[in-house]
């Protein structure tokens, strides 16, 4: 059985295929290239399909080739706007915050390639794993594909670790030079002021154009290009005021902080994000990169209780987005996916609404059975087989919450079959077996059983490995399932608790054997002994089973029922004693054995004259 297990999953295993990590790991990987690019030239290009996927094999493993070599490389920050100790202009500094949030978008992006690449890793993974004969030439196209997003996610990691290094010293370097920015407040706040003001015109034009649009598309059902022309500068026109409105906000606010007029920086630094909401969703991402910047600067100019105080809403809505991102952000990879806090206390809720789940579906079977409304055992069984079942559900859906590919649960099984057939053999045949003795139902709770002289008693639990009978000397003894499977069990109570036992006795001899049944089944009836006395089914004898040497051996032969069948000892020591005080009663002699030994005697003349005996 085990060598039929291991051959069928070693069948499987010829329906899948591995990733070959010799393409992008290794101090050989140049020379394994030039092997792969061997076996890419003897390949038979057999139609169009196939010219195009060898030509596609080629250029990706020349693509790998330059990527080996590949060294991290920067757009560095323009630190020459933030000369250290002299006097810095306004848009000197205006252009350093533009740089560092552009750093920033660039760190985006490069993330955001980076988990699309992971996704791509994922699918391929998949395509490998489960490549199918009729797919087998594809097999060393999905290899190559993976080693490429493979080696590019890593290069990726290096260049968004390399940027990540230079918005730090970017960072530290745009805080000390605050203090020598050279802030015009009254042209700021003229130059704001003149934009508040013309910006409800550009929107007043803006509502006029959208009617006349909408006047157009009734009549001709297109726009003319004239009024596409001016809708199109109406939108920058727009753009360009609300960009200009935000930039001098946010200088104004830095002017304040500067100061030492807090409270008035962050009112003005508050009331600045209102703009972002009109914006397109490129500048959106641009100006909130662009306002955590300077909120960091805030908090280290002013202080967090400051910057929570200023604005409430501002404050929550900033420990929401700090902590929705903690909770995101990915603490490490498996399976091509990648695992953040949310994911694992995603995993642990529904493992604990899973379990609770189970846990009451298993208390209300039992409490079926305490109702007298199902059996004991079936109540055991029901509930036994449904908890595991939801517990397994639970694992799944667990699983599958986080994005995780199940699919080669298959192979992982068989691999642990495998394991299972030699060092785990035991405990899956203990746990088949209670299995098979659920559904089988020969040994069920309450029932008495006996697996040997020794062990003796009740079924008081039922467990997926393992039974414990509790003897009638209250031990409690645990037993693997498979004895029941592979051994012999005495079910005294499995289809009802009537049994018949036998109790020896023996009288004398010359003992009429009419007086012993007449005495015994006399004596029988007036006796308050628990037992069976429906004469036609379960009729009571008495025996005569030998003639010893000293006396003849009879059987009482009688059926017992309810607790009398589950304390044979006791029983049988109820019936002796009944025995015995019967036939004193009636003065039957009971024999014990007898043994006469007789001695010769003779006399033998010795030279002393004495008597000896032999």
């Amino acid at each position: 059985m085990k060598s039929f297990i291991l051959l069928f999953f070693l069948s499987l295993s010829l329906w899948s295929a591995d990733i070959d990590t010799n393409l992008y790991e290794g101090n050989n990987t140049i020379a394994y290239y030039e092997k792969v690019g061997k076996l890419i030239e003897k390949e038979d290009s057999q139609d169009q399909a196939d010219i195009e996927r060898v030509a596609t094999e080629r250029m990706i493993l020349s693509k790998l080739k330059d990527m080996l070599s590949f060294t991290s490389k920067v757009n560095p920050m323009p630190d020459s706007l933030l000369p250290d100790n002299q006097n810095i202009s306004t848009e000197n500094y205006l252009s350093y915050l533009n740089a560092l949030t552009d750093t920033y978008t660039t760190i985006n992006i490069l993330k955001e390639e980076q988990s699309k690449m992971q996704s791509k890793r994922a699918f391929l993974q998949k395509s490998i794993n489960d490549i199918t004969i009729e797919d087998k030439k594809n097999l060393l196209l999905y290899q190559l594909q993976y080693a490429f997003y493979k080696i590019k996610g890593n290069n990726h990691a290096l260049s968004i670790q390399a940027y990540e290094t230079l918005v730090k010293k970017g960072e530290d370097r745009f805080k000390q030079a605050l203090k020598h920015v050279i802030f015009d407040i009254p042209t700021l706040e003229k130059k704001l002021a003149d934009i508040s003001t013309r910006f409800p015109a550009i929107e007043q034009e803006a509502v006029a154009l959208n009617l006349a649009k909408e006047r157009e598309l009734i009549h001709h059902d297109t726009l003319s290009e004239i009024l596409d022309k001016k809708l199109l500068t109406n939108t920058m026109e727009k753009m360009e005021a609300l960009t200009t409105k935000i930039d001098q906000t946010l200088l104004l606010s830095l002017a304040y902080l500067q100061i030492g007029e807090n409270q008035k920086a962050l009112d003005l630094f508050n009331t600045g994000k209102k703009d972002l909401e009109t914006l397109t969703p490129e500048l959106i991402k641009h100006y909130t990169f662009k306002r955590s910047i300077l909120k960091e600067l805030f908090k280290e100019k002013a202080g967090n209780v400051a910057l929570a105080l200023s604005n409430v809403q501002e404050s929550t809505e900033s420990l929401y987005d700090y902590t929705y991102n903690k909770l995101t952000e990915s603490l490490f990879v498996f399976n091509e996916q990648n695992i953040s806090i949310m994911d694992i206390l995603k995993v642990l809720l529904i493992l604990i609404l899973g379990f609770m789940f189970a846990a009451f579906y298993k208390r209300k079977i039992m409490n079926l059975a305490t109702s007298e409304k199902l059996s004991n055992s079936s109540a055991k069984m029901i509930s036994s087989v449904g908890y595991y079942f939801l517990v397994f559900i639970t694992l799944i859906i667990a699983l599958k919450s986080i994005g995780l590919d199940l699919s080669n649960l298959g192979l992982v099984a068989g691999a642990l079959s495998i394991g299972i057939g030699f060092g785990l053999q035991t405990v899956v045949s203990n746990l088949a077996a209670g299995i098979i003795l659920m559904f089988e139902r020969t040994i069920r709770l309450g029932d008495y059983i006996e697996i040997s002289d020794t062990i003796r008693g009740t079924v008081s639990d039922m467990k997926m490995r393992s039974t414990t009978v509790t003897t009638n000397d209250n031990i409690d003894v645990i037993i693997p399932n498979s004895s029941f499977i592979q051994n012999n069990v005495i079910n005294w109570t499995l289809e009802n608790d009537i049994r018949r036992i036998h109790i020896p006795f023996s009288v004398a001899y010359g003992t009429p054997n009419e007086k012993v049944e007449e005495v015994i089944f006399e004596e029988l009836k007036l006796s308050n002994l628990n037992y069976v006395s429906k004469p036609s089914k379960y009729t009571t004898l008495v025996w005569m089973t030998a003639m010893g040497s000293s006396s003849v051996d009879y059987e009482l032969v009688v059926w017992v029922r309810g607790q009398s069948t589950l304390k044979p000892s006791g029983t049988k020591s109820d019936f002796l004693k009944f025995i015995y005080a019967t036939l004193n009663k009636h003065h039957i002699e009971i024999p014990f054995p007898q043994m006469d030994l007789h001695v010769k005697k003779t006399e033998t003349k010795k030279d002393d004259n004495d008597l000896q005996i032999r």
